[in-house]
């Protein structure tokens, strides 16, 4: 998901993390010990970290990419010098929600993974995105690994309200949203961007939840923004 905005930012060092049983991320035995746990997959991140020699980071998450951002912040704040969350929201699931993600493990268990997300192209996207889009979104929901698709919401149905993490940065925080996209209100951005020193809001208009697909461009040049003011 994220290489057309890589593609623009090429002179930048990233590194992109695949989740738990996805692209080249496997759902190794560490993983299936006990009740899946953002924190298990925070804990790989570190150690991958560690093996890299990289001990300071501007951290970044887009959808349930932030709630693992701010779970590795809160757990390892020395490391982060600025965060950028995307799209997303970094409080814990109400009892709806919960059941709405162990119902979409319980599909994906049973081979049916692809049902619970075939609509995002249309509910999750914003009205003007191209049909090139739409195209590659549900490609990529299709190839969706059932596995992988089961753990990471459970995950994300275990997860603890992680709003504390922004008071925890003493660097830029940026907050990211498509002006279309149902899951992050600008009024939750701004309640967010009360707890941090150094708050940056920034919408991209017409473009709903997937914003490193609709508009990659866009989201490549402010998160250099991002970057530039970390790194000062």
């Amino acid at each position: 998901m994220w290489n057309a905005v890589r593609s623009e930012l090429s002179d930048v060092d990233i590194l992109t993390f695949d989740a738990p049983g996805f692209g080249e991320s496997e759902l190794t035995a560490e993983f299936m010990a006990g009740e899946p746990s953002i924190a298990t997959f925070v804990a790989a991140m570190k150690a991958r970290l560690d093996e890299l020699g990289i001990k300071r980071i501007a951290l970044g998450g887009l959808s349930m990419g932030g709630s693992v951002a701010a779970e590795f912040t809160v757990t390892y704040p020395e490391l982060v010098a600025g965060l950028a969350l995307m799209d997303t929201n970094i409080n814990s699931d109400d009892a709806d929600r919960k059941a709405f993600r162990r119902d979409a493990a319980a599909k994906a268990d049973a081979g049916q993974g692809y049902e619970t997300v075939k609509d995002w192209t249309t509910t999750m996207v914003g009205p003007d995105a191209s049909d090139e889009v739409r195209a590659s979104l549900d490609a990529r929901f299709r190839a969706l690994p059932n596995e992988g698709l089961a753990w990471i919401q459970r995950a994300m149905a275990n997860r603890e309200d992680r709003t504390d993490a922004v008071a925890r940065v003493k660097g830029p925080v940026y907050f990211i949203r498509g002006t279309e996209d149902p899951t992050a209100s600008m009024e939750s951005y701004m309640k967010l961007a009360l707890r941090t020193d150094q708050p940056r809001i920034k919408e991209i208009p017409g473009v709903g939840h997937f914003a490193a697909d609709e508009s990659p461009v866009e989201l490549a040049a402010i998160l250099r923004d991002f970057y530039a003011h970390v790194a000062r």
